[in-house]
């Protein structure tokens, strides 16, 4: 059985959280995840990313300059 992994956020993205999300439990895992959460970037081991602004679940998405898709990841 193959079940595929849903990235909901960047490969970067990390968290004392659950650090990956599978088929459809991913929706559960979101809510989880509370506004408390501390997130950090593994990029520079700190609370911002290397474009200088801070992570969070809410901001590490496509689009942003140094997003990194779990693709790349092997």
């Amino acid at each position: 059985m193959n079940t595929p992994l849903v990235q909901i956020r960047c490969a970067s993205l990390r968290s004392k959280s659950s650090y990956g999300a599978y088929g459809d439990f991913h929706e559960e895992l979101v809510d989880l995840m509370g506004a408390t959460t501390t997130y950090w970037c593994l990029k520079t081991m700190g609370k911002a990313g290397p474009d200088e602004h801070y992570v969070h679940r809410s901001v590490c998405r496509e689009g942003r300059s140094c997003w990194e898709s779990c693709e790349n990841e092997a």
